[in-house]
């Protein structure tokens, strides 16, 4: 199916009749998000945020996933993996005339690959006994609180936030760390450089309890979070 819209997308993409080529689609750069490497994806969506296209309505991206039959964790994981290449690829000197603003709306237009795991129903929060972790590698992973509607995406040191009621929305891997505090007696803190202040002033904080397979908790803020894993995994 998902390869049969491909093709259909391909000749939508390209107007019989006319010489100017408008550039990939966002059904093009969605559909490659799901079959091509994350550097393919990336410079199709490089191509698609410079070609000045109308950005899609939440409700179209919903509609397409659902057509392509995308599983939600495993599509949110992929879309992660082709904004850090999509990331890399503007660090190298690639699309130097697209501005910030005009690349985080872009992502953000296609963020129900991500906003549609909130809807998963996670298990709410009790108290725990202490479990601290001591590596921030251990939260690499996809992380949600459907209570709060808070999902958090680590990955190689950096988190992606998507928390719609503070206006975050996964367009920037923000620089995270895990603060050891046990010398005050204080359980550890995840931090996410939400400012990019390079000194992780101001930070979105997380008081961690404990940490296990499958979530973590605090017992401080009365939070959990669950690890959402595909169910192909």
């Amino acid at each position: 199916m998902a390869a049969m819209l491909m093709a259909v997308i391909s000749l939508l993409a390209v107007p019989q009749g006319q010489g100017t080529d408008p550039g990939p689609s966002w059904e093009t750069v969605a559909a490659q998000v799901l079959e091509e490497s994350p550097e393919t994806a990336a410079r199709t969506l490089l191509d698609w945020a410079r070609s000045g296209q109308t950005a899609p309505e939440e409700d179209a991206v919903l509609a397409l996933l659902e057509e392509m039959g995308a599983e939600p964790a495993a599509s949110a994981a992929a879309f992660d993996a082709v904004l850090d290449a999509a990331d890399s690829l503007r660090e190298a000197g690639e699309a130097p005339e697209l501005g910030e603003e005009t690349y985080r709306a872009v992502v953000r237009s296609l963020s129900p690959f991500f906003t549609r795991l909130l809807e998963t129903e996670t298990t709410p929060w009790r108290e725990e006994s202490s479990a601290w972790p001591a590596d921030l590698a251990a939260f690499d992973g996809i992380w949600c609180d459907s209570t709060l509607q808070e999902l958090l995406i680590f990955r190689n040191g950096t988190c992606r936030v998507v928390i719609p009621y503070l206006d975050y929305y996964g367009e920037t891997a923000f620089p995270a760390r895990l603060r050891d505090r046990s010398g005050m007696g204080w359980c550890p803190s995840l931090e996410i450089d939400i400012h990019k202040s390079g000194d992780f002033s101001g930070p979105l904080a997380y008081y961690i309890s404990g940490l296990a397979e499958d979530h973590f908790w605090c017992n401080t803020q009365g939070q959990r979070f669950d690890r959402l894993r595909s169910q192909e995994s």
